[in-house]
């Protein structure tokens, strides 16, 4: 999806190139229409789509330069309680998409130059946070404890 964004961005980056030289000739080149309602559009649902993997690969902003030399326990307990707010924050994030998402596709909301119904995207934000809240909730087991024992040979 973000290469289709790049992609397109560069074809309306031309078209807009384009248009200065055939202006200089008395004639004009569109750009592509209806741009910012896809960019936008595509954009939400790629960032949601990129923070469930995030959260699986420890991406997400931590205090890890802190909490590297402290004692195991403490870490486990830092990574719980951080899995433990992030959960609750991808669930009140998920909970307002859902009710958004219900009020746009009630309201009939279209998006301003091409009138691409908006409520499609949403729902696959909705999928998106789903996943994300599935990461968190993954996020509670220890880990680290488990790299440990593997690494003694207890496990």
């Amino acid at each position: 999806m973000l290469l289709g964004i790049v992609f397109l961005t560069g074809i309306n980056i031309l078209g807009f190139s384009l248009d200065r030289v055939f202006r200089l000739f008395g004639s004009s080149f569109p750009g592509v229409s209806g741009y910012e309602d896809i960019v936008t559009m595509a954009i939400g649902v790629a960032a949601l789509s990129m923070l469930p993997y995030c959260q699986l690969k420890d991406g997400n902003v931590a205090v890890d330069l802190f909490v590297s030399k402290a004692p195991l326990w403490l870490q486990n307990f830092i990574d719980r309680i951080t899995a433990i707010l992030m959960i609750l924050v991808v669930t009140f994030l998920l909970r307002m998409l859902v009710y958004g998402t219900l009020e746009v596709k009630s309201d009939g909301d279209l998006t301003q130059v091409l009138g691409i119904p908006v409520w499609p995207f949403m729902c696959v934000s909705i999928v998106s946070c789903l996943l994300w809240l599935a990461a968190s909730l993954l996020k509670l087991f220890p880990r680290k404890i488990h790299e440990q024992c593997v690494r003694q040979g207890n496990g």
